[in-house]
């Protein structure tokens, strides 16, 4: 659990890294690390999953680099025993069961209002990346401060979605109302 110790530490990897001849991005490699592990720090209710054999599926609603290197940790990883199944939407129309729901920051605040409505009470963690993202109805909100990718976490809200987040996810989180 390299990764662990990466993006759940209290040492988060800076946002960008010194390569070579100048600095790269890494948000989006590690908003998908965070994705992966909140898998691990997460507790799903029994009926999130049809059966056993069911894949853990990580919707992402909306175009994002986030993508390629989810896509690359779901080939090769398990979260709770299941192989990893990565789904993408194009509009909240188009969302159909999964247990994390990635929205990127190109969703309109119209279309992310939409969204909760219809993922009420459903055991889906909603992660964004747009401030107010947590305050609004989503769980998980990315930010970042310091050159550094923090999260926010609306408690109330993974309680609607009959979500149980463990005290060490909570204990590097913001907590928002």
């Amino acid at each position: 659990m390299a990764c662990l110790a990466i993006v759940l530490g209290g040492n988060l990897e800076p946002v960008r890294a010194w390569q070579g001849d100048g600095y790269i991005n890494r948000e989006h490699q590690l908003k998908a690390l965070f994705l992966y592990n909140f898998g691990h720090y997460v507790e799903w209710p029994a009926q999130a999953f049809v059966d056993a054999q069911q894949p853990f599926v990580i919707g992402l609603l909306g175009s994002s680099p986030v993508e390629s290197t989810l896509r690359e940790i779901a080939a090769t990883r398990q979260i709770a025993g299941r192989g990893i199944v990565v789904k993408r939407f194009d509009s909240h129309a188009d969302v159909t069961a999964c247990q994390i729901l990635f929205v990127s920051r190109a969703i309109t605040v119209e279309h992310f209002d939409a969204l909760i409505e219809d993922l009420r009470g459903l055991p889906v963690l909603i992660v964004g990346e747009r401030e107010g993202f947590a305050s609004r109805g989503g769980c998980v909100n990315f930010f970042i401060e310091s050159n550094k990718i923090r999260f926010e976490i609306n408690r109330e809200e993974a309680k609607q979605h009959n979500l149980r987040m463990s005290a060490k996810l909570l204990a590097l989180a913001r907590i928002v109302q």
